[in-house]
């Protein structure tokens, strides 16, 4: 498994690279989510770009992908980047809150100038997107249960609940803990029990291994129990 160092001087390079190809064109180039801190884990985590473009043009989209499909692979795992014109960063607030305040809060630049730092989210309208994102995941959880795919299938969906349940309940904390931390806060706070979310931290950390396919079936209902208490608070949360 690749080093964060050598995953921090792919992207650099990688950023370079867009950087060139993009010209005056490019106005801002970052990474941002778990590849711009220390949560990345390059067995799990995607590596997300935003490209913010003052024009953004069909034969700019054809080179950004032409340059990205050679680089992806199973432990550089790019997502498709977020391609945007300045316009979109003010416009979009209402729209995106959720994620504009996470590429607000995580980012690393990697070439132009930084118009990230500064955005600004309504309250009423990250509640909102969280309420709705927080039982749309609800629901997945219990499709993933229905239909209940292969380990394998199982494992990734646990793992990208967890990475959707972190970024909105940080999002409405309005702070910069993550990991076990978060989920302690919020325990503290709001006095819930998130044992099986600990456990998901834990395996995504490293430090704990997945359980086997009986284990992993309880792992499962107690999860789906413990997210169902994270939407009730999210519907009550009022900032």
């Amino acid at each position: 498994m690749p080093s964060d160092s050598t995953i921090h001087a792919a992207i650099d390079n990688l950023g370079q690279t867009l950087s060139q190809a993009l010209g005056s064109n490019l106005a801002c180039l970052a990474v941002y989510g778990s590849a711009a801190d220390d949560t990345f884990r390059p067995e799990h985590s995607d590596i997300n770009l935003l490209v913010v473009l003052h024009d953004v043009a069909f034969a700019d989209l054809e080179l950004i992908g032409e340059l990205l499909r050679p680089q992806a692979s199973p432990t550089f795992r790019l997502a498709t980047p977020l391609v945007i014109a300045p316009s979109f960063l003010r416009d979009a607030r209402d729209s995106f809150p959720i994620e504009l305040a996470d590429i607000a809060r995580r980012h690393r630049m990697l070439a132009g100038d930084d118009l990230v730092s500064e955005i600004q989210v309504s309250p009423a309208r990250l509640r909102d997107e969280a309420e709705r994102e927080a039982r749309g995941k609800l629901l997945r959880l219990r499709a993933l249960i229905m239909h209940r795919p292969g380990a394998k299938e199982v494992r990734e969906g646990l793992m990208g609940l967890l990475s959707s349940f972190t970024i909105i309940e940080r999002a409405l904390m309005q702070e910069d803990a993550k990991g076990l931390d978060l989920l302690e806060r919020i325990e503290a706070r709001q006095s819930l029990r998130l044992i099986s979310l600990r456990r998901l931290q834990k395996i995504r950390d490293g430090a704990e291994s997945w359980p086997e396919e009986v284990s992993l079936h309880d792992l499962l209902r107690d999860t789906a129990s413990e997210v169902e208490s994270l939407v009730q608070w999210v519907d009550q949360h009022e900032g």
